[in-house]
């Protein structure tokens, strides 16, 4: 459904992406994963037609999205990161109106509408202005007008960021139902969890580059790193837990992502291993796939 190839694009001496490749089949659901800055939010921007890339090519359903730009765009549908709704329309203008937009026929769009308020769980506010929507109904039409026309390649830039969990579980569940009907997705987030929730391939990019691609399983496989996760009675001075690379993960626990034996860590410790409470091995994950390719953590965004 997707082919992008070689995709490139710098503002000034800043390289948001350089020679990026990306494939999304029919009915795939593609997590990209990426700090702030990584160069998601370019890639998306450029497949969607709303930035032009320096090199590289994007192809959708068999049509360049730079020569054909009209027919590719109405083959997709995209909700970025900012929530892009008319307050002063209702519900189901809004997503009638993304419809039009999108070129549904007249008599088609209410039908619509309505299919894609009853998955969201937006049918009883059909008829409210979206103003007057909380924040996670605001997030749920906004993604609905993205889907509305029934997009064969979807794209969501960071959708459930400020959303409540209820929100982010239909969230969840529309996208997988999407792509269980066909459509190619693009998902970008910084929660982990909803990456494995989604069952989704993953693709991370770091620095304007892709530098791993696959399922969790393989990932996990491929960069595995065995960490340790201890308690302590007291707090770790902060020189300390730079010596160790130890990150605070709750009250007086710290976890180090690197293979390290628990004689090495009380080692390390000295005289504070005397306070040591619990010392737990810790299975790769996910967040230990990411700072082994990229070397850094993957932030979660704050709600």
């Amino acid at each position: 459904m997707l082919s992008v190839r070689g995709l490139a694009k710098a503002y000034g001496d800043v390289h948001a992406l350089r020679g990026a490749d990306l494939d999304v089949a029919e009915g795939q659901i593609v997590a990209l994963l990426g700090k702030n800055g990584a160069g998601k939010t370019t890639m998306i921007s450029i497949i969607a037609g709303l930035l032009r890339p320096d090199t590289g090519t994007v192809t959708i359903d068999g049509f360049d999205a730079q020569r054909d730009l009209d027919r590719a765009s109405k083959l997709l549908g995209i909700a970025p990161q900012d929530t892009g709704i008319y307050g002063v329309l209702t519900v189901r203008e809004n997503l009638e109106f993304f419809a039009n937009l999108a070129g549904v026929e007249k008599g088609v769009r209410p039908g619509r509408a309505e299919s894609v308020a009853e998955q969201l769980g937006l049918t009883e506010l059909l008829d409210r202005r979206a103003s007057k929507l909380s924040g996670g109904e605001q997030r749920r039409l906004h993604t609905g007008c993205a889907l509305v026309h029934t997009p064969k390649l979807l794209m969501l830039d960071e959708p459930t960021v400020g959303a409540d969990v209820a929100t982010r579980a239909q969230l969840i569940d529309f996208v997988r139902a999407t792509a269980n009907k066909g459509s190619a997705v693009i998902y970008t987030t910084h929660y982990l969890n909803e990456v494995e929730a989604l069952d989704a391939d993953i693709v991370i990019i770091d620095n304007g580059q892709i530098l791993a691609r696959g399922t969790r399983d393989e990932l996990v496989e491929q960069h595995r790193l065995q960490g340790l996760e201890f308690t302590l009675t007291e707090t770790l001075a902060e020189a300390t837990r730079a010596e160790l690379g130890a990150v605070e993960v709750g009250t007086h626990t710290y976890r180090i992502d690197q293979d390290l034996a628990v004689g090495a860590l009380v080692a390390k410790l000295g005289d504070r291993s005397d306070h040591l409470v619990s010392v737990e091995a810790v299975r790769p994950d996910l967040e230990s796939v990411f700072l082994a390719v990229t070397g850094d953590r993957l932030e979660e965004v704050s709600d």
